[in-house]
């Protein structure tokens, strides 16, 4: 939405309830167009027309320079996203292989385990 509707919705919403019909003058309207900008006949009607088709106002007739207005809703602009930072990218966990603990654990014991038993058997037959 532009610098000019909003001025103008802003007029519209100060002299008007929400819902209720307010007749406006050409010249009371086109006061409310900020210094800088076009402030002609033409530039007014567009804003109208431009409020009327997104809702924010009802115009029930114009008639020259009188216009029958009600404001529909208040203008809000959007908010703008709150910048968050920015996310540090997460590695995935280490894996870590336990076979080769596993291997050399069963190993060992196994070459343990013989030891014993050789052992055992070596004093037995003496």
């Amino acid at each position: 939405m532009d610098r000019i509707c909003i001025a103008v919705l802003e007029k519209i919403c100060s002299l008007a309830g929400a819902g209720r019909y307010v007749v406006f003058s050409e010249d009371e309207l086109t006061d409310a167009i900020p210094d800088g900008e076009d402030g002609s006949e033409k530039a007014l009607k567009s804003a109208l027309k431009s409020l009327q088709a997104d809702g924010f106002i009802d115009l029930k007739y114009s008639s020259g320079n009188m216009f029958c207005i009600a404001p529909l809703k208040k203008y809000e602009p959007l908010p703008e996203p709150a910048s968050e930072p920015p996310v540090p990218e997460e590695k995935p966990p280490k894996v870590r292989h336990m076979w080769g603990r596993s291997f050399w654990g069963a190993f060992f014991g196994g070459a343990l385990g013989s030891l014993i038993i050789s052992l055992i058997f070596a004093l037995i037959r003496c």
